[in-house]
């Protein structure tokens, strides 16, 4: 957040713009990693990208990270400590 923000300040960009860059630039980190596990002398790892299923996996990840956290019924809480 720290990073972002002071991109924003910097740059002066509108957050969607540079939230779009971001995406951009994980999906040119993807393509490189991806690269380098495919070819004539691929990782070890034993890694296999599969475009299709690793879009949707990141697009779920995304998903699932901006969705809104629910307040939770102090009923239902777990109790952190002591007053």
């Amino acid at each position: 957040m720290t990073a972002f923000c002071a991109a924003l300040r910097d740059t002066r960009l509108p957050p969607l713009t540079l939230l779009e860059l971001a995406a951009t630039a994980v999906g040119s980190v993807y393509r490189e990693v991806a690269d380098a596990h495919c070819g004539d002398q691929p990782c070890p790892c034993g890694w296999h990208p599969r475009l299709q299923a690793d879009l949707e996996a990141l697009q779920a990840a995304l998903a699932l990270s901006v969705s809104p956290i629910p307040h939770g019924d102090l009923v239902h809480m777990p109790v952190l400590g002591r007053a």
